[in-house]
């Protein structure tokens, strides 16, 4: 029975990281992925769950920490879309994620210590997914933005925009030439025209846009590029969250949560 349920555990993770490993490929070219991979890691993970279950040796047990885990994910995918703060492919990747391993065969014994039986595994990739976006992604971009600064360059030469604004701005994007802006699809324009004022402003999305939406939106400020011969311009760099989770679920597989990890470690 150990067997049959390790074996589960398995390809439940087999599976994850195959899934993953394609709707990153799919999110870092397309920008767009499918539904088929969510698709399959559900189905698989009902399946092997389900098979799991009716061979563990604490039915129970394992059976509530697995309904919990299902409930969290799906809490945490419908907040995070319908909040904007997660494109939907992002949210059906969690939700279809918490079907799988709620149950680890963990590889390091620091995983198996009595605190993480508190925290929902999901919950446990979802902290990593969150903790190394903000490390990969915002940071860099503040330390770059800073260098130029100290470089002399005048980042808001020609832009409107307030010291809350401007900060924001550092830490999700940078200024690029307009040519070459043009033809990125990892990027949105941070800027709009105000006609009245005849100004450029700092526009933050407070919400994921839709692929549909972005376009018509760069095709307006393209037009006023051109009417008001503007040189350079910032934009916003869209993470590609798949790969964020993709690796925020192999920490979790070695380490566990993080946080947690490190408190282990030095506290």
């Amino acid at each position: 029975m150990a067997e049959i349920t390790f074996i589960m555990l398995l390809i439940q993770m087999g599976t994850v990281i195959l899934c993953l490993l394609f709707g990153s490929y799919m999110d870092l070219i397309k920008r767009e992925v499918s539904d088929i991979p969510w698709i399959i890691m559900a189905i698989v993970g009902l399946i092997t769950t389900i098979i799991y279950i009716i061979f563990s040796e604490n039915k129970g047990m394992d059976g509530t920490i697995i309904g919990i885990n299902l409930g969290v994910g799906i809490a945490i995918g419908l907040i995070l879309y319908y909040t904007g703060m997660m494109g939907g492919a992002d949210a059906k990747a969690i939700m279809a994620l918490s079907l799988n391993t709620a149950i680890y065969p963990f590889v390091f014994e620091l995983t198996s210590t009595p605190v993480y039986a508190f925290v929902p595994p999901i919950f446990n990739t979802f902290f990593n997914w969150l903790l190394t976006l903000v490390l990969i992604y915002p940071l860099p971009l503040l330390f770059y933005n800073i260098y130029l600064k100290i470089k002399k360059q005048e980042l808001f030469k020609d832009t409107n925009a307030n010291f809350a604004s401007k900060i924001l701005m550092m830490i999700s994007g940078y200024l690029i030439p307009v040519e070459k802006a043009r033809d990125r699809t990892d990027i949105v324009y941070s800027e709009v025209y105000n006609v009245e004022e005849e100004e450029w402003e700092i526009k933050h999305f407070m919400q994921v846009p839709e692929i549909e939406e972005e376009e018509k939106y760069k095709e307006e400020v393209e037009t006023f590029i051109q009417k008001t011969k503007r040189e350079n311009i910032w934009v916003k760099i869209l993470p590609p969250g798949i790969v964020f989770l993709l690796i925020g679920y192999v920490i979790n597989i070695f380490l566990g949560n993080i946080l947690f990890t490190l408190y282990h470690w030095f506290l």
